[in-house]
This record gives structure tokens, sequence and C-alpha cells, in this order.
């Protein structure tokens, strides 16, 4: 009896093994999102901007090379178009990118070939 059960538990065990094997997206991508980029707005406050960029895992070695540069224009109505531009190394297939103002629920996102570069807008209602 008892080695009944021993064996039915083997034969459980390994079938939620195989059975929960499947792809989960923590194994098909990489993310980078440190350090935060620092913008100063027109009128001296200061915003933090969240970049996010996730990559095929098997790529996450050259990550550090995606460029991010960001700068601040008033964009005429009283606020701050803050412009992030993200220029992706061709070792990279192709990334995803978000970039985020939390403080202002801020966001705008896109995908990017390698080897290719995007411009992202965000517009926060900074004084």
């Amino acid at each position: 009896m008892k080695a009944r059960s021993v064996v039915a538990g083997v034969l459980v065990a390994g079938a939620m093994a195989v059975g929960g094997a499947g792809p989960a997206s923590a194994n098909l991508a990489w993310c980078w999102g440190d350090p935060p980029v620092q913008v100063q707005t027109p009128t001296g406050s200061n915003l933090t901007v969240n970049v996010m960029v996730a990559v095929p895992q098997f790529q996450a070695k050259y990550i550090n090379d995606v460029d991010v540069q960001a700068i601040t224009a008033p964009d005429g109505s009283g606020g701050t178009l803050i412009t992030v531009d993200v220029a992706v190394p061709s070792t990279i297939s192709t990334a995803n990118v978000s970039v985020t103002v939390k403080k202002y629920k801020a966001t705008a996102s896109a995908t990017v070939p390698g080897g290719g570069s995007t411009t992202l807008y965000l517009d926060v209602p900074t004084t």
C-alpha cells in the first residue's frame, strides 16, 4: 500500500514537471530599466523618466549597448515635452521599449528592430 502511494506521487510530480515546462515570459525576454533618466524641465523642475528595454534573453549581454538620450522643451501650453531617443545596436534582433513618467502617468512605447532607432514623446503638465 505504501509503495503504491509513493509510485503514484512520483508519477503525478513527473506529469506536473512535464506539463509545467511550457514557455514563460521570463524565459523569452530580458529587461533593462536601470538607471532612470533624469531630466530638467524648462522651468527648472526635475523629472524621472523610467526607460524599460526588453530583448530576447539570448541577446541580454548586449542590452547595455542600447543608447538612451532624453531632452525637454516647452510644449506651448505650460507643460513639458520630453523627447526620448533610443538607439538599438545591430547585435540585438528586436527590442521593446517603454518610457514612463510615473508622477504624471505619461507613457509611450515602441518596438525597435536591431540596428534601428526610435523617438518617443511624453507630454507632461509640469509648469
